[in-house]
């Protein structure tokens, strides 16, 4: 399974990517929504998992412009956030999230997150 993440903290970018390698997924990386846009243009992945507040693309935007794409309409989409507010997982759900999972976050339960939107 080919996995994305976009988040524009290289040290959560690495933890993520690490926690998901060590559980024999295949990551690619992203610094922010464009350069995700980007990576996603050139590379199919099975799942996405976005921090929300970045740089040049922020998370909303993102997932709202993926969902557009025909090949992902239909692909999970997480985020991974440190924002916990209902009013910021509604508006994720609106967008097209699949999921919400608060930083920081335990690896054990990142991977069975990421279990459970790949089925």
């Amino acid at each position: 399974m080919k996995i994305l993440v976009v988040d524009d903290s290289p040290t959560m970018r690495d933890i993520t990517s690490s926690t998901l390698r060590a559980a024999d997924y295949e990551v690619l990386e992203a610094e922010h929504g464009e350069e995700g846009l980007k990576v996603l243009s050139n590379t199919p992945v099975d799942l996405i998992i976005s921090d929300l507040n970045m740089y040049k693309m922020g998370g909303f935007e993102f997932v709202s412009r993926v969902r557009a794409l025909p090949e992902y309409e239909y692909t999970p989409i997480m985020f991974l956030t440190t924002e916990d507010s209902d009013d910021f997982k509604r508006v994720g759900r609106e967008v097209g999230a699949s999921g919400w999972m608060v930083k920081p976050f335990e690896p054990k339960e990142l991977i069975k997150v990421v279990k459970k939107l790949a089925q």
